[in-house]
């Protein structure tokens, strides 16, 4: 054992120490804390807090030490938003602001997730179990109660797992690459209260699968529809590509503000049904639509920011890779009695380069990429285009920042940034940048 006092960290709540000349990363502290690291283990890990923070907790999650999954499991959501605040402050102070960004917080840091994987294995008592995998591994931790996960979610895992240990249905082993049950999949609808849940099954065979529905159905556990996902695969990736209804339709659908979605297994959606709400209205209230306006929405999902768009606009283009997702997008255009809405199934950067060939007139566009951001032929052509604004949706704000510079480049300036807290007791952040054609502000 050794004590270390008065310790530094950064956004990250990790702290560096020294030990026989090795260094070292300790998780769940504070800054300023004192601490007491066991060093008898492999990899010296914390024992306990000799003087903790004002801004520590004590009703954190049990599993933080082994999961790894939250970072702000041990701090207050008050606090938490304070280092988020400034670690985006800091990261866009090239770009020197005339406003300090805000964050919009959530109502509630806990159980906000709309969506749970959890990933199987065979318990030493000879139960099936599921959990999350352990930070930098695929060691499974063991979890049946995660405090993001909607509770009904959580009682659903409990269930299922009870279920598949009576019909003796063996968890997936990723050395042997032999058993059935991979992963379930669990999708949670806040409004609509519908529950969608796969089955991510090791190849199509699912001996005992009738048994383990009846017993489901039996439970009485408020899901709506069940999914068979084939994955034989020696992958990560949690979905295979083909799937079997079991159960209901096969897919749900949610409300979100004034308009209804369908949910597919495949399909993106927000994992924070709240936050997502606030994060629309956020992007649109910058957008500065008019009726007069065509409007390109970009790596659109199930055409979620394109249908909340649209009664603004006159045309909205929804661009998505994944035709699964533009399958539901239609529908939901349809649902909605949306008619100006056109969704197309393409890369959005060749869509776009297309769009800059044609010389095609575009006003407004609104971006929300995946997490390692745009690509620089995709804000190349919008530069060429010249649309009046484009509204940037991030869910990493250092790539945001990567691509803000390569938008300078191209004849825009950044007018605001701001945050949604969508991921709490996390380090990430959403970010949505308004950027503005600089001859026409």
């Amino acid at each position: 054992m050794k004590e270390y006092k008065n310790i530094k960290v950064g956004y990250i709540p990790d702290c560096e120490i020294e030990y026989n000349k090795k260094k070292y990363l300790i998780h769940d502290v504070i800054d300023g804390e004192d601490i007491l690291v066991d060093t008898d283990k492999n990899y010296p890990v914390l024992n306990k807090v000799l003087k903790p923070s004002k801004y520590r907790i004590n009703d954190g999650c049990i599993y933080q030490h082994s999961c790894g999954a939250c970072q702000f499991m041990h701090v207050s959501y008050e606090h938490e938003l304070e280092l988020k605040k400034e670690y985006i402050n800091d990261l866009f102070k090239p770009f020197h602001l005339k406003k300090i960004i805000n964050i919009n917080p959530m109502p509630s840091p806990y159980n906000y997730r709309n969506k749970s994987i959890m990933t199987y294995k065979m318990s030493k008592s000879k139960k099936v179990v599921c959990g999350l995998y352990q930070e930098y591994s695929h060691n499974i931790v063991t979890v049946d109660n995660c405090m993001l996960q909607k509770e009904e979610s959580n009682n659903i895992i409990k269930n299922i797992n009870q279920i598949l240990t009576k019909n003796k249905i063996m968890p997936y082993d990723e050395r042997t690459r032999s058993g059935i049950i991979r992963h379930i999949y669990i999708r949670y609808g806040f409004n609509s209260n519908e529950i969608m849940l796969v089955f991510v099954t090791n190849g199509e065979m699912f001996p005992g699968r009738n048994n383990v529905i009846k017993d489901i159905i039996k439970a009485n556990l408020g899901i709506t529809t069940i999914i068979q996902n084939y994955n034989s695969r020696d992958t990560s990736i949690v979905l295979g590509d083909k799937e079997k209804v079991l159960y209901g339709p096969g897919f749900i659908y949610e409300k979100v503000g004034d308009y209804k979605f369908k949910i597919s297994p495949k399909s993106f959606f927000q994992v924070n049904t709240i936050g997502m709400k606030i994060l629309y209205d956020l992007a649109l209230s910058k957008s500065g639509i008019t009726k007069n306006d065509i409007v390109i929405d970009a790596y659109c999902g199930v055409g979620t920011i394109s249908i909340f768009a649209a009664k603004y606009a006159k045309q909205v283009i929804g661009v998505e890779l994944n035709k699964d997702a533009i399958k539901d997008a239609n529908i939901n255009a349809k649902i909605n009695n949306i008619n100006n809405i056109q969704f197309i199934a393409d890369d959005s950067t060749n869509f776009m380069t297309h769009l800059a060939k044609n010389r095609t007139k575009i006003d407004v566009v609104i971006m929300d990429p995946p997490r390692e951001g745009s690509t620089k032929q995709f804000i190349n052509a919008i530069g060429y285009l010249k649309p009046k604004r484009v509204v940037y949706v991030s869910c990493d704000p250092k790539t945001l920042k990567r691509d803000l510079y390569t938008f300078i480049n191209n004849g825009y300036d950044i007018d605001s940034i701001e945050c949604v807290d969508m991921f709490p007791k996390t380090t990430h952040v959403e970010v949505v940048a308004l950027l503005y054609l600089k001859d026409i502000k």
